[in-house]
């Protein structure tokens, strides 16, 4: 087959075996280009048929079809066209808007100075308009206008990228022309102005401001987006390199527990002083140092001084025990956005881009390749955020700062005894003892030996506080003397002197806990041990002493007593857990101990109170993470499927992203496993394929396991699965079938009815839906709590028909219990349903309130789907407040937007009125502009803007 290369960035454009080809005008020119639109997709006869002859048709429209295939053929190679039942597609070739995708999605994660060089290749490949002289027809408009799109981002990103490497003024006429073609375009004019002002013309960049501003509102009667309006502010006061304000949404302190700084933080004033200014001056800082030198805690002293002066909120990201592919989904979770593994990077750009935190990445070293990318963008493209970083090496960002940590200052040996004492590693390691033995000091008889012992463990603190809990119990002289027969001690050492002053029932102990993830209670070591045959030492006692030895941490919460290990322990443990040859029947032990852990849940489920539970499965869920990622690479699929579909039957507790995907991974290992002892695991998939909103997938995966199945449990939560997929893709007459399937079930009565009932709303079949509300509301009350607030939301939006008082009552009433139960879904939909409620019914002031806190915490979940079902509501109460541009906007970027939910029932008629009412008040051509600026606006934008209007209003007398 010859090599085949298309361009359709400009005319059309055909190389074979790199020589141009001809190819003439005409239907050969149109039937080609449309398969091109297509790309690898077939396309069907009466489809190539209607791009050849758009007007008049020949007589025999199939024959002259295949005569055109045929010459084309002649022309690229007789294989380069083939025929399938679905249609005729191209089977080889590489086209020039293929390369430019791809080079524009690699620039979006490199270094300035790459995406500058990659973003210019791109951009190279252009030619002229996207598809040439068929850029208008009907086969290829979509395409071209999507292609034109990219463009134009890439030349924003091609002059952010000019900026970033000092260039400013090379990205100015760049800017300029796109600023003309586009004048509506806020990111140009952003990037423009601050192009102006890094090239010394701050005066021409706050007249373009002004300008776009006077546009913006005489043209379309809109503002100016709040990243402008803070640009300038920015600008007048001479602060582009700093934010001035702090985002709303953020928290009144932002800071959480994460390492214990109780004891004093000796020696490190310098160090700490350095670090804070130097987070506060760069975007990304990255503390490095050896094991145990101190690392984490010195990032964790700097952070309240750093929240107080830079105003941001603070999430810490623990990645010690995240797993390689996994960097970017734990920090998502960190900040609590729900996502998925293929847009979490870019959830993460939506999110800190309008709401800017200080990110602490801590043990970066074994994931340096996916943190870097991840940093990366977020440095290029979120210039508010600033990321602290610890890691053993440094990250290789370009724009990072280093801070190197060193050891602490060991005496030194030629100084008189007297002063050796002031030494910092002395004063860490006295008071450490001190904690342990409050008669201890050291003194001008023993700071000799302090001295050589500090010197022993290299001046690193971890080492110095473990030889600190022994010598607790032992003369410096029997610590030393323990010591003495290494050359070098260092914290490796340190370690293993440690581990073997214990027993041999401790070491065992200190061995197994090393297969928790993260926290651990004592009750969860009994719970392990309880699995392990022939164990039959005092975990209690056992426990207590190796935390003793400050090998293993604790922390105090409400609940008593966590404890976790200290990385270097745990991979020393690990190891020797590994060298016994038990580790496997441990792994199995702790597997089986959280499948006991989630069942005790799931059966309490519907009888114990909805916080407690909804706390202990929030609690186990770090563990049965683990539990499930052995069970899966041990071949363990009972074990597997089991706790999977525990975790499931806890109705309305939402998992988070690692889980919810670890249980889709199981039952699509269960697909490829089949059979009756792995269809419950198969089905727990296909219930979170669906509330991840791929309903193709939740499906396959029901249907499989429906097929398999000899559970009626694990069929009835398959049957569930396929009546949610089908009400997601608006087979409602699908879901009614399920539903009613399942409500023939006692221990799916309340589900189900629920659903029925806001089925037959939607559907105006508000007597059915009373019925079915009744019914779900008595067995809510016998049953959990989190499934009696589902219910007391679909008894809301059907009382909300007839009566939006008690409509509104209802909806509370859920919004409470759901908000106590932490049924996170339950009360999101409540509260729009509110927010519907209250805008219908003209209390616009509690609506505004209400919205500002939904836009706040949508945002943070990604909820897309309903940000634009909340923004359409948002553009009734604008036309209510005769805001009529600012509604044109939102209900034309919810039409334009691609995730938004298309509106169903009375809804489709409601909208249709008011874009009716929208183009009375502002003409026909002004809300065309404004629907297709709207429909442009990237949607952070949008949401910011919603944001930004929002609190405008609720200052509003």
């Amino acid at each position: 087959m010859p090599e085949l290369r298309f361009g359709v960035l400009g005319a059309l454009e055909v190389h074979v075996d790199g020589h141009l080809r001809h190819i003439p005008p005409g239907r050969q020119r149109a039937v080609l280009s449309c398969l091109l639109a297509h790309g690898r997709h077939p396309v069907g006869a009466d489809s190539l048929i209607e791009a050849a002859w758009p007007r008049d048709l020949p007589d025999d429209p199939p024959s002259a079809l295949r005569t055109v295939l045929s010459r084309l053929r002649t022309r690229l190679g007789h294989t380069a066209i083939e025929l399938d039942p679905a249609g005729y597609r191209l089977v080889a070739g590489v086209v020039d808007a293929d390369e430019f995708v791809t080079l524009l999605d690699s620039s979006r994660s490199a270094e300035p100075g790459v995406a500058r060089d990659l973003l210019s290749r791109a951009l190279a490949l252009w030619r002229g308009p996207a598809l040439g002289e068929y850029a208008d027809a009907p086969f290829a408009t979509d395409l071209a206008g999507h292609l034109e799109q990219l463009r134009a981002e890439a030349r924003e990103g091609q002059a952010a990228a000019l900026i970033e490497t000092g260039e400013p003024a090379a990205a100015v006429p760049v800017l300029a022309q796109l600023v003309t073609d586009e004048p509506f375009r806020g990111r140009a004019v952003e990037l423009l102005a601050t192009a102006l002002y890094h090239s010394g013309r701050q005066t021409e960049a706050l007249q373009g401001l002004r300008e776009h501003r006077a546009l913006l509102g005489g043209e379309l009667g809109l503002d100016p987006s709040p990243d402008l309006v803070e640009l300038e502010e920015r600008i007048l006061g001479h602060e582009l390199a700093a934010p001035r304000r702090r985002p709303s949404g953020s928290s009144s302190s932002g800071l959480r527990v994460w390492l214990d700084t109780s004891t004093p933080f000796i020696g490190r004033e310098e160090e700490l002083a350095d670090l804070a200014g130097a987070v506060v001056a760069n975007h990304v800082t990255v503390v490095t140092g050896p094991g145990g030198v101190g690392k984490s805690r010195l990032a964790a002293e700097s952070l309240p001084g750093l929240h107080e002066r830079l105003r941001l909120p603070v999430v810490v990201c623990e990645l010690a025990t995240v797993s390689a592919g996994r960097a970017a989904t734990a920090l998502a979770d960190s900040l609590g956005l729900r996502t998925e593994p293929e847009t979490v990077l870019s959830d993460l750009v939506d999110y800190l881009g309008a709401v800017p935190h200080l990110l602490v990445l801590d043990n970066c070293e074994h994931l340096v390749e996916e943190v870097v990318p991840v940093v990366t963008t977020l440095a290029r493209r979120c210039f508010r955020v600033r990321v602290l970083a610890t890691s053993r090496r440094r990250l290789g960002v370009l724009t990072e700062l280093q801070v190197p940590l060193q050891p602490l200052r060991l005496p030194d040996a030629t100084e008189p005894v007297s002063t050796q004492g002031s030494a910092a590693s002395v004063r860490l390691f006295g008071d450490r003892v001190r904690r342990l033995r409050p008669s201890f000091a050291v003194t001008a008889d023993n700071t000799a030996q302090v001295a050589e012992l500090c010197r022993r463990c290299d001046g690193l603190p971890l080492a110095l506080e473990l030889a600190a809990s022994r010598t607790a119990t032992s003369s410096l002289g029997e610590v030393l003397a323990q010591m003495a027969a290494r050359t070098h001690v260092g914290l490796s050492a340190v370690v293993a002197w440690s581990y073997g002053l214990l027993t041999s029932e401790q070491r065992a102990l200190l061995d197994l806990v090393s297969v928790f993830g993260g926290d651990f209670t004592a009750e969860d070591v009994r719970g392990l041990t309880a699995h392990l045959p022939g164990w039959e030492a005092d975990t209690t006692s056992a426990l207590a002493e190796i935390v003793e030895s400050s090998l293993v941490a604790h922390h105090l919460v409400g609940s008593g007593a966590r404890y976790h290990l200290l990385e270097m322990v745990r991979d020393f443990a690990g190891r020797r857990l590994a060298e016994s040859g038990r580790a496997q029947q441990v792994c199995r032990g702790h597997a089986e101990w959280q499948r006991e852990v989630v069942t005790r849940i799931q059966d309490d489920w519907a009888s114990a109170d909805g916080l407690e539970l909804g706390e202990r499965m929030s609690a186990a869920s770090a563990e049965v993470v683990v539990a499930l990622r052995w069970s899966l690479d041990a071949q363990e699929r009972v074990l597997a499927s089991q706790i999977a579909h525990a975790v499931v039957q806890c109705w309305h507790w939402t998992p988070g992203p690692t889980l919810r995907d670890l249980i889709i991974e199981v039952a699509e290992d269960g697909v490829r496993h089949p059979g009756p002892h792995v269809a419950a695991g198969v089905a727990a998939g296909a219930f979170f394929a669906g509330e991840r909103g791929e309903v193709g997938r939740a499906v396959e995966l029901a249907t499989a396991s429906l097929e398999m199945s000899q559970d009626p449990l694990a069929a009835l939560t398959a049957v569930l699965a396929l009546a949610v997929a089908a009400m997601y893709s608006g087979d409602h007459a699908e879901a009614v079938r399920r539903f009613r399937q399942l409500a023939e079930s006692p221990g799916f009565v309340g589900e189900a009815h629920t659903s029925l009932a806001l089925l037959a709303c939607y559907a105006d079949d508000l007597a059915t839906a009373r019925e079915h509300a009744e019914v779900a509301l008595a067995a809510g009350a016998a049953g959990s709590d989190h499934t009696l607030a589902f219910a007391r939301y679909a008894a809301g939006e059907v009382a909300a028909r007839t009566d939006p008082e008690r409509g509104v009552t209802l909806l509370r009433q859920a919004v409470k219990e759901a908000d106590r139960v932490d049924a996170e879904q339950v009360s999101r939909v409540a509260r729009v349903a509110i927010f519907a409620l209250l805008v219908r019914g003209g209390r616009s002031e509690q609506a505004v309130i209400l919205g500002l806190d939904l836009v706040v915490e949508l945002r943070r979940l990604s909820a897309w789907a309903q940000i634009w079902t909340l923004l359409r509501m948002f553009a009734e109460l604008l036309a209510l407040l005769d805001r009529w541009s600012d509604a044109a906007f939102f209900l034309g970027a919810a039409a334009g937007a691609p995730s938004a939910p298309p509106p169903v029932g009375a809804d489709i008629e409601r909208y249709a009125v008011l874009q009716a009412a929208l183009s009375t008040h502002l003409g026909d051509r002004v809300a065309e502009q404004i629907a297709s600026l709207a429909a442009v606006t990237p949607r952070t934008q949008v949401l910011g803007r919603a944001e930004r209007l929002l609190e405008d209003l609720s200052k509003q007398p």
